[in-house]
Formats: structure tokens, sequence, C-alpha cells
């Protein structure tokens, strides 16, 4: 019995984190009350409060559950870094852009965190994981510029610190406007050629082959 009501609990959560995609798709996070969320799932409003504090809680698991497996996957350092790291720094931002266009949970996840939230009163907290997020990545391609630059494969005068807000900005720059439509570019084919060209920018001659 206590194994059914921790099963039945678990699907009574997944249920609502589904709605909430949704739901948060199209009507926009901020617009979107809680209780529409239980409807959507077919719960009571009481069921929600059961499984989240409130509607940034919501959210936030919500992203996790799309984009944590992920993150391990990226984010953390791998002792193969300090192998040609502009490859694979290149094969990861590759990996990144490809992801997003293929998963449909994780597309959907990352449109509404660009799209469709407000960053005012109790979504403040959402903003707050956006920017771990944001600063785990460029900790990360920060990191492995460094080891290119170690390794002589960074032009000169190239900032490790500044080619990781480069970069970042341009994998979220690429995947903010193919989100706002996704016919208007392949965000893979284009993607790889802007990743290419950028790298190329940065490195001498053939380091980032």
């Amino acid at each position: 019995m206590i194994r059914r009501t921790k099963e039945e609990a678990q699907q009574t959560r997944d249920a609502l984190l589904d709605a909430a995609e949704v739901v948060f798709e199209r009507r926009g996070v901020a617009a979107t009350s809680l209780q529409a969320i239980a409807e959507a799932a077919g719960v009571t409003r009481g069921a929600v409060y059961w499984h989240f504090r409130g509607k940034a809680d919501l959210y936030i698991a919500m992203m996790d559950r799309a984009v944590l497996p992920f993150e391990q996957h990226w984010l953390v350092a791998d002792p193969a870094d300090e192998d040609r790291p502009l490859r694979r720094l290149r094969e990861l931002l590759f990996d990144i852009l490809r992801q997003v266009a293929g998963d449909a949970r994780l597309r959907r996840v990352v449109a509404i965190s660009m799209l469709k939230v407000e960053y005012v009163g109790e979504l403040d907290a959402i903003r707050l994981r956006h920017l771990q997020v944001a600063t785990q990545a460029v900790k990360r391609f920060e990191a492995l510029l460094r080891l290119a630059a170690a390794a002589g494969q960074l032009a000169p005068g190239v900032s490790a610190s500044v080619a990781a807000r480069a970069v970042h900005s341009l994998v979220d720059g690429l995947i903010i406007n193919w989100a706002l439509d996704t016919r208007a570019f392949d965000l893979r084919r284009t993607g790889r050629l802007a990743v290419r060209q950028l790298l190329a920018g940065l490195s001498r001659p053939g380091a980032a082959d």
C-alpha cells in the first residue's frame, strides 16, 4: 500500500509538471494560476500545494526535470578536457544546440524560460535559477578556454574570461532567436557554422580543427 501511494504521488507530481509545461508555454508564467495548472493536470489545487510551495517552486521543478540531466553532462569538468580543449568546447556547444533542437521537452522548457517569464514578485526565484545555469555555463567554457590558452591554442591577446562570455552569448542568442520562430533557420546547421566561425576567430590557425 505504501509503495502504491508513493507511486501515485509521483504520478500526480509528474502530471502537474507536464501540465505546467503546456500551460506556461501557452499563457506565460506570470499569467498562469496554480488553479489552471491543477485543472490541466486533472487534480485539485490542494494537490499542487502538497507537492510544491508555490508557482516559482513548481516552475523550477519543471525546469530541473528537463535541464538537470543535460547540465550534469555539459557543465561538469571532465578529465578528457585537457586533451584538445578547443575541440572539446566545440563538441560541447554542438551538443547543446543539437539537444535543444531535438529534445521536445528541453526545447519547450528552454522556450518558456527565455520567452515566457517575468522576473517579478515570487518569480524572482526563477531569475536566480536561470542565473545559476548561466554562471555554470560561463565557468565551464572559461575553464576549457584557459586550458586552450595553456596549450597555446588561443590567438594572441584573447582573454579566456571575455571569450567565455562571447561563446555563451552566441549560443544563448542563437537559441533565443530560434525559439522566437523555429522556422527561421536550422538551429543545428546555422549554430554549428556560427560556433566554428567564432572559435576560429579566437584560436591560432588550425587549433580549433
